[in-house]
């Protein structure tokens, strides 16, 4: 069974999805099987990878449903060894219903089953919250990805994120990790950009990722063309960036593997 990641950090604007979306796909540019999996109700990672709603023929809430099987809601993508499984937009009803669903805090991970097993990489794309099914998706993880925007708040986010991560190891998944701190749309001209960095490393020291995700204006701008920014552009600094993080996530899944025989 390969590695299950969580993309998690109660904040929206910080690059969470671009950051699934584009480490999904420079993980799979590395030859490794990958998943990505849109556990966020704007449902925005289908959008963003090119699908239309006409070419969704299932989605994660059909699985959580019991309408679909966790199998026939894969989705192939342009890249063979990226799959996806979407989320579509959810309407007010439809979001109850997620709500009411993710109450049972161990449902995904029993639903997923054998049916990642085959993939070295498993990755969500997690809604800006803690609680729901954000809680179902630690459950079922083996590390958390947190992407930070150096920006005023975004120290108190990573304290109730890495304060969630030890409650979800301590009463549900004594597995979970954090896999590493991800600074994002960073902006190398700014002292703010700088100081949250630097303080991100004061009080994090063993979790930071060597690599961090430059401001790139391409990035966003390839939202709007429906493919990652590593498959439009891979010499732009943000793709370059991405597939340094996805052979840091190779380099330490391997390390590990060997440390663990």
């Amino acid at each position: 069974m390969g590695k299950i990641i969580a993309v998690v950090i109660p904040k929206g604007g910080v690059g969470k999805t671009i950051t699934a979306i584009n480490l999904s796909y420079a993980l799979a540019q590395n030859k490794k099987r990958t998943l990505l999996i849109d556990v966020d109700s704007s449902g925005q990672c289908a959008s963003a990878l090119g699908f239309s709603d006409n070419d969704i023929k299932g989605d994660l809430l059909d699985v959580l449903s019991f309408n679909k099987s966790f199998k026939s809601v894969i989705h192939r993508t342009d890249n063979p060894d990226l799959d996806f499984i979407p989320m579509r937009k959810l309407s007010y009803t439809d979001e109850k219903r997620l709500a009411n669903l993710s109450s049972r805090e161990s449902i995904l991970s029993d639903l997923m089953g054998s049916e990642v097993y085959g993939y070295n990489y498993v990755i969500f794309d997690c809604p800006p919250t803690l609680i729901g099914t954000t809680t179902n998706v630690l459950i079922a993880s083996d590390s958390v990805i947190i992407p930070v925007k150096p920006a005023k708040f975004s120290l108190n986010e990573v304290e109730r994120i890495m304060e969630h991560i030890g409650y979800i190891k301590k009463n549900y998944n004594e597995k979970i990790e954090v896999e590493g701190i991800l600074v994002t749309m960073y902006e190398y001209n700014t002292k703010v950009a700088f100081r949250i960095k630097k303080e991100l490393m004061l009080r994090y020291p063993n979790f930071m990722f060597k690599t961090s995700i430059p401001k790139n204006v391409e990035v966003s701008e390839s939202t709007f063309l429906g493919k990652p920014i590593i498959s439009i552009n891979p010499k732009a600094k943000a793709s370059k960036a991405y597939m340094n993080l996805a052979k840091e996530i190779i380099e330490r899944t391997s390390y590990n593997s060997i440390k663990a025989g």
